[in-house]
């Protein structure tokens, strides 16, 4: 669904969990796609399950716009902006069930400008009195009043870094073994390339582009790398292919390995990018739904930041020591990963991650941390 407006509607019954009469087969589209988003959310799904789900949102869009009344408008940009802050993993999704559908109306109605606000909350009786479920339809153009939420201030465009000709002649002298990649050669040229392009980068102040050459495993290998020799902290400015600047990546220096008193889990990084994996990790890093939305390349790089350092800051109290995280590409999660990593260490975290890399087989990338302390 690339259409950038979604019309909010009010769909009565049946809805799953009654007895009425359902000639339209809608109570059970919506059933198909619940148990669908399920599998996603727990790594289980295909391409098969992702074409199914597709064609039943399709359906049930149809039977809203047919059967539903309209109460707005909304772009996807303030849906996103609202979804981003929210705990619930269903915030951006395209229906809810009348159990569901008062709360989700009322929480949008909050981050909605005042004027239009009242344009929700005048929905909620009959929500609430009727037992109707709320639909999301993409449109082309808004189909009554269309919400814009609060105005929201961008961040200003990152600031030229100064040239760092000293920091550059140390990277210069420790270029790395990238033993990874032994068994790698395009991997290996790919990597002595980039190493090359972060040199002149900070020599000259000069942003690196991600996304049109390295690999994410190389730039992960690349970036760990320059951690470990450069120091002191160092902000390197990055862009995507999409054009969109992210926020300067921190570079720090690498903590101590924590003492292996606690847990080790394995985790993939991103659901439905290798099923083949599934059987292999104890869960997901990122749902996939929720990373590969229509949104910017630095925006899902910040999203995934996010996301990162919350999680770390969850294992690190379950008494979590150390992450085994096997990348499955896509740059931007990759690299807001690694940011929140380096942002949640910078402030005190301990936990070691191990990134191991699907290379033919699983090969061991380098460590977070240290190297050389108390192996």
């Amino acid at each position: 669904m690339n259409d950038h407006f979604l019309v909010i509607w009010t769909v009565p019954g049946p809805w799953p969990g009654t007895t009425m009469p359902d000639p339209d087969g809608f109570a059970d589209l919506v059933r198909s796609a619940m148990t669908i988003e399920r599998r996603v959310a727990g790594g289980h799904a295909g391409q098969e399950d992702s074409r199914r789900f597709t064609a039943t949102s399709a359906a049930i869009e149809r039977i809203a716009r047919r059967r539903g009344t309209p109460i707005a408008t909304i772009t996807r940009a303030t849906l996103r902006r609202w979804a981003a802050a929210e705990t619930s993993a269903r915030a951006l999704a395209g229906f809810h069930l009348p159990q569901d559908a008062e709360a989700w109306l009322r929480e949008l109605a909050n981050e909605v400008g005042l004027d239009e606000n009242g344009v929700l909350t005048s929905a909620l009786g009959p929500v609430r009195d009727e037992r109707r479920g709320i639909v999301l339809s993409t449109a082309p153009a808004p189909v009554g009043p269309l919400l814009h939420g609060p105005q929201v201030v961008e961040p200003p465009p990152a600031s030229p870094r100064k040239p760092d000709p000293s920091t550059a002649s140390r990277l210069a002298a420790a270029e790395p073994i990238w033993k990874p990649f032994s068994d790698s050669p395009p991997r290996l040229r790919s990597a002595a390339r980039l190493w090359s392009q972060l040199v002149r980068a900070v020599a000259e102040g000069e942003v690196v582009q991600i996304g049109a050459g390295a690999r994410h495993d190389v730039l992960t290998e690349a970036l760990r790398h320059m951690a470990s020799v450069i120091g002191r902290p160092h902000d390197l400015r990055l862009t995507y292919v999409d054009g969109s600047e992210a926020e300067p990546f921190p570079i720090i220096a690498l903590p101590h390995r924590p003492a292996n008193t606690g847990r080790t889990v394995r985790v993939g990084l991103m659901s439905m990018r290798h099923t083949q994996l599934d059987s292999k990790v104890e869960g997901y890093w990122f749902r996939n739904r929720l990373v590969s939305t229509s949104r910017t390349l630095s925006d899902t790089d910040r999203f995934c930041a996010a996301a990162t350092t919350a999680k770390l800051t969850e294992l690190s109290s379950a008494g979590i020591t150390q992450v085994e995280l096997i990348q499955t590409g896509f740059e931007p999660a990759v690299i807001g990963f690694y940011r929140g990593l380096s942002t949640w260490l910078a402030k005190g975290g301990r936990i070691e991650v191990r990134p191991l890399y699907l290379i033919h087989d699983l090969v061991q990338g380098s460590p977070w941390v240290t190297e050389g302390d108390g192996r």
